[in-house]
């Protein structure tokens, strides 16, 4: 595996790659592995997947011995009672360093309930990382495809201004000829200034859809990353699938959905943390170290100072047996949100599910729209070739050319909306069902 695809697994930009080439022209498939690379989303869930592969190290380590190093110093003062008037006093310093040693030997499944946990949340978090992948191609693809029918539309404003150009022209030849009135070529210019306030609207259209493009790749929207536009004979392949299986797929299959049963079975390692607090401990303690003494006993003249051994060892347990409660509280809070999330679960599934059907049958739809729409606009092309001949002959009029001019631009648009929407849902129901790249058909 290639250090640029390690990076894009994580979420990180490579160290030593460059940013967007301005100059180069980004199909599709280079700008999803940018977001991958660039995108805060992607880094920010693989870093929560870091934090959760840490927390499982923590609870780890909790069944091995805690070892270190200790040291203080103690200075006592006591009066010694004695026959004489005045009380002498007994004096003591001790100065301590040491090494200890602490293990937990028996906690009857508190670790082991802690350590579920930990490894149920780093597998959720494994999931949710891999389901942010997802939706971060997800959402460069419906930037992509809205900018390609952004610029698209502002391709067919651009025709459109050249056909009202052309009435309006035509419109002027037949008021010189004497076969036109001034308010028919007051009209055709109407027309032409309305395509022209179109073909601006397209161009803020395209502005718009740019800066999207580049915000879900990770970008700067002042960037500038121009885009080769997916060829127009490129559609997605009719289905052969049926929507139970890919429904089937989508249970099975999505990252988001493994996400929530793992934090079920997190919640369910709190319940066993929560039982087993009801139960004793068993620890094992010692250290070992060189000790200073100076003592002093007035009046019996007994002192000294040194260095010597000092040590101890402890073998014990310790069960709580009354706590006002704190566990049952303890023990139900679990419980609760063991059937939070349960619930959450179903209610997941049945979302997915809900998520699926709508997409295919949008993508149903919109394959019909878009083959209804090409459809259309050859009929339009037609129809207004031949009014214009016509009007040009004198044997139609400016308001059936202007409407078959209208007829045109409305089904320009409609092809060119309906394929950009039938992408879109396309790439809606590979999000929804959770395939990876040509795993749908």
């Amino acid at each position: 595996t290639s250090q640029a695809a390690q990076a894009a697994a994580r979420g990180e930009q490579p160290e030593g790659s460059p940013g967007p080439d301005i100059e180069r022209i980004w199909a599709l498939p280079d700008l999803a592995t940018m977001a991958l690379e660039g995108n805060p989303a992607t880094r920010e869930s693989w870093h929560r997947a870091r934090a959760a592969a840490a927390r499982e190290q923590k609870a780890l380590a909790a069944y091995g011995p805690q070892i270190g190093v200790e040291a203080g110093m103690r200075y006592s003062q006591q009066p010694f009672l004695s026959q004489t008037p005045q009380p002498l006093p007994d004096r003591e310093a001790l100065f301590s360093p040491q090494v200890y040693a602490s293990w937990l030997l028996l906690d009857f499944g508190r670790r082991d309930a802690d350590t579920g946990r930990a490894r149920a949340e780093l597998a959720a978090a494994n999931m949710s990382h891999d389901r942010t992948i997802q939706r971060t191609v997800f959402s460069v693809q419906k930037s992509y495809f809205r900018l390609e029918g952004a610029l698209g539309l502002r391709a067919a404003a651009e025709q459109d201004v050249i056909a009202a150009r052309s009435v309006l022209k035509a419109t002027e030849s037949r008021l010189a000829l004497g076969l036109a009135t001034r308010p028919d070529m007051l009209v055709a210019r109407q027309a032409y200034a309305e395509a022209l306030y179109q073909l601006e609207r397209r161009r803020s259209g395209v502005l718009l859809a740019e800066g999207d493009l580049r915000t879900s790749v990770g970008i700067p929207a002042s960037v500038a990353l121009p885009i080769d536009p997916t060829p127009e004979a490129e559609v997605p392949e009719i289905l052969t699938a049926g929507i139970d299986g890919i429904i089937d797929q989508a249970l099975a299959r999505r990252p988001d959905l493994a996400a929530v049963v793992l934090e079920v079975r997190a919640r369910e390692a709190d319940m066993r943390r929560a039982q087993a607090d009801y139960l004793p401990e068993v620890v094992a303690r010692g250290t070992a170290g060189e000790s200073w003494l100076n003592f002093d006993t007035s009046g019996f003249f007994i002192q000294g100072q040194g260095w010597g051994f000092a040590g101890s060892a402890y073998l014990g347990g310790r069960w709580l047996l009354f706590d006002d409660g704190a566990r049952d509280a303890a023990l139900a809070e679990a419980t609760a949100n063991r059937a939070a999330a349960s619930a959450k679960l179903a209610k997941a599934r049945l979302d997915a599910a809900d998520e699926v059907w709508r997409a295919y049958y949008t993508l149903q739809s919109d394959r019909a729209q878009y083959d209804a729409a090409k459809a259309q606009l050859v009929a339009a092309v037609d129809a207004f070739e031949s009014v214009k001949k016509a009007y040009e002959l004198g044997l139609t009029t400016l308001p059936e050319l202007l409407e078959s001019e209208r007829s045109l631009s409305f089904a320009r648009a409609q092809r060119i909306e309906s394929r950009a929407s039938l992408l879109s849902s396309s790439a809606s129901l590979v999000f929804a069902s959770g395939a990876g790249p040509g795993e749908l058909r």
